[in-house]
């Protein structure tokens, strides 16, 4: 509240002329506050692309910290529907919501941030076990990263042993769309690992564990969240060199950002989901990946894919005996279990190292994975992070390219939010 005082105690004070000063700066204050409090008109814009059912955000770094709470509130021909939204943590804190339905390309929408409590919806909620981290809407299954080494079969090597990865990533009416091949026990459904690397003069092989050069495991969780909008975790993973002379070493520290979004389910036949990874030297040593023809971010199908019951098919239109070594934006993979077809679509952002990024294609089992080492060297240096994100669509049914497009551009050319004239 303004309070501006008047009298002969602050003409003694201060003046005339001061006290014009601090009336007109008390106004100010009260017309600075009032312009980070809410309510406060948002506007989203599409942009060149339309839009079905795409998540958005904004910088709350305006808003007032003795603001408790905030809610989103969509105006629409006069009338004012709450929006469920999220609140995200840090400095500054997001304020996340979907565009729910159609925005067609050109289009625009108007939002009100008010304070109070959000709107209530079904959430993406992660359920934390001592074996794993599930993330699921309801009763329905998304994925599972797996915190704890999981059982290898019985004749099989230990040095196998393997946590930090996800296996298995579900479609929407149930379908396990990933697997940690008996044939291929270093191939675990979703994961990261490189292959030649130098490390401190050894060289130290993250991707074939049967060496018992290196290995990488669980690290430890950051955080995890539920909510109407996301379900997510952020969790460390180990790269560890098992040669050091001084025994087991961490060479690289690996943080895994995991979030599905609450968008499609099984009544749309869709899941949208994110792996964002940060790769940061965990000793003053680099970790230089020498150019090879496969390692990084990697992908096992479902057992039963195999044979003419496996496709692919690549943002460029490339089929399996096409893709191999080629770049892309995204790459799609489907099969057929028991006569019922599923897949999912990875996806990279334009700001990933060396996008669009070149995929090693297997021609004969259900695997693929981003491998910028194909195109030459590449160093991690220390104090100098690495981030690369990935969008999966994992998808009831064969892709259709359209699809696919559409939110790839969700991912990489996201729909621009303003509040006032000030883009946040």
């Amino acid at each position: 509240m303004l309070r501006v005082f008047t009298g002969k105690a602050v003409m003694n004070v201060f003046g005339v002329g001061s006290l014009a000063v601090l009336v007109a700066c008390a106004i100010s204050a009260e017309q600075a506050r009032s312009a980070t409090t809410p309510p406060m008109e948002v506007i989203a814009e599409a942009g060149e692309h339309a839009r079905l059912d795409t998540p958005v955000s904004i910088s709350l770094g305006w808003l007032d910290d003795q603001v408790a709470s905030v809610r989103v509130v969509e105006i629409k021909d006069g009338e004012r529907t709450p929006v469920p939204s999220q609140l995200e943590s840090g400095k500054p804190s997001r304020l996340w919501w979907i565009l729910q339905g159609e925005t067609p390309a050109g289009g625009k929408r108007t939002y009100e941030i008010q304070e109070g409590p959000g709107e209530e919806a079904s959430n993406m909620e992660v359920v934390q076990t001592e074996e794993a981290l599930e993330i699921r809407r309801g009763d329905v299954k998304v994925l599972r990263y797996n915190t704890a080494i999981t059982p290898l079969p019985p004749d099989a090597d230990p040095k196998y042993k393997r946590s930090g990865y996800i296996n298995p990533a579900w479609s929407p009416s149930g379908q396990v769309v990933t697997d940690r091949a008996k044939d291929y026990l270093h191939q675990l459904g979703i994961w990261l690992a490189f292959t030649q690397i130098t490390f401190e003069g050894r060289a130290p092989n993250f991707w074939d564990l049967l060496n018992g050069k290196a290995t990488v495991q669980f690290g430890g969780l950051e955080e995890k969240t539920s909510g109407p909008v996301f379900g997510g975790f952020r969790v460390i993973q180990d790269h560890i060199d098992l040669a050091a002379p001084e025994g087991e070493k961490v060479a690289l520290k690996e943080f895994w950002d995991v979030r599905a979004w609450n968008v499609g389910g099984p009544e749309a036949g869709y899941w949208v989901w994110d792996v964002t990874t940060t790769l940061r030297c965990a000793t003053a040593s680099p970790v230089l990946v020498r150019e090879t023809t496969w390692g990084g971010m990697a992908i096992r199908g479902a057992p039963e894919w195999y044979g003419d019951k496996c496709r692919f098919l690549t943002s460029e239109g490339k089929t399996r005996s096409e893709a191999n070594h080629t770049r892309v934006r995204w790459c799609d993979m489907s099969g057929s279990t028991a006569d019922v077809w599923s897949g999912l679509t990875v996806m990279s952002h334009p700001k990933n190292f060396r996008h669009p990024e070149p995929i090693r294609a297997n021609e004969t089992i259900p695997y693929f994975c981003f491998v910028a080492a194909f195109l030459g060297d590449w160093e991690i240096a220390p104090q100098e992070d690495v981030v690369l994100r990935y969008r999966f669509y994992i998808h009831d049914g064969e892709v259709a390219a359209e699809d696919a497009e559409r939110v790839w551009r969700d991912f990489a050319d996201a729909p621009k939010v303003h509040v006032g004239h000030h883009e946040q």
